[in-house]
């Protein structure tokens, strides 16, 4: 499954938890999710697009990267 700009920040990482480190390293808000209370409180809240807008990330080396490891991993959990 390809992750998409549209998808929930939370549904991507129950079904892909190896994009933790490739969200989280992008700081910012998504430097919050790897503190667990904070991951299940704002994930569910945001789409990867919209994080990306409102923080200035970019959005298109974002999305390449979460695929690239979903790809590597065979979209299995980690």
């Amino acid at each position: 499954m390809k992750i998409t700009k549209d998808m929930i920040v939370e549904d991507v990482l129950t079904k892909h938890p190896e994009t933790m480190d490739v969200f989280v390293k992008q700081g910012h808000c998504f430097g919050l999710l790897a503190n667990p209370v904070a991951r299940k409180s704002l994930a569910k809240l945001v789409t990867i697009g919209q994080a990306c807008n409102l923080h200035f990330i970019d959005l298109e080396k974002l999305m390449k990267e979460l695929n690239e490891v979903v790809e590597k991993t065979g979209g299995k959990k980690a």
